[in-house]
């Protein structure tokens, strides 16, 4: 008689139970995963130290604003821990704004960049501020990093 219950009970092996265990382990960390990623990248905006500064040759910072040709140049050094895909230029000017987007701007890790943006100051007004904010893929994802961004005030003539 025991013989016959043991054939109408079914149950798991205990390797059946244990591939069950560790595909649940796995399902449940590739979720919990998943939201960590999602909170990170909403916290952090930009969150490697570019590095992005105005080069300095013979003392002087090298921005400056040619009325003539309606030109404005800025040479810049990117930092070592990540190379520049491209730059965001935003020149404020007393009578309109006016962004630019420099995708051949790719700069290397420690790389220098000379840059060259048509500007009417006849239409805009004079420059009161320009922001140049740097464009960097991370995670296989293309960032602007507004916040790392170099802000230039007092803007010299040519």
């Amino acid at each position: 008689m025991s013989s016959l219950l043991r054939k109408d009970k079914e149950g798991i092996t205990p390797l059946m139970a244990t591939l069950l265990l560790i595909s649940f382990a796995v399902a449940l960390g590739v979720v919990i995963m998943n939201f960590g990623r999602a909170q990170v990248e909403s916290e952090a905006q930009c969150p490697i130290d570019v590095g992005l500064k105005l080069a300095i040759v013979a003392g002087k910072e090298e921005v400056c604003y040619n009325t003539a040709k309606k030109d404005f140049s800025f040479t810049i050094e990117n930092g070592v821990n990540i190379k520049v895909e491209g730059l965001i230029v935003n020149i404020i000017g007393t009578q309109k704004a006016e962004t630019f987007e420099l995708n051949d701007a790719k700069i290397p890790k420690a790389g220098t960049y000379i840059g060259h943006v048509k500007y009417d100051s006849k239409s805009a007004g004079t420059i009161r501020q320009v922001k140049i904010s740097p464009k960097v893929v991370m995670y296989d994802e293309e960032q602007i990093c507004v916040e790392k961004a170099l802000i230039l005030e007092n803007i010299r003539g040519c």
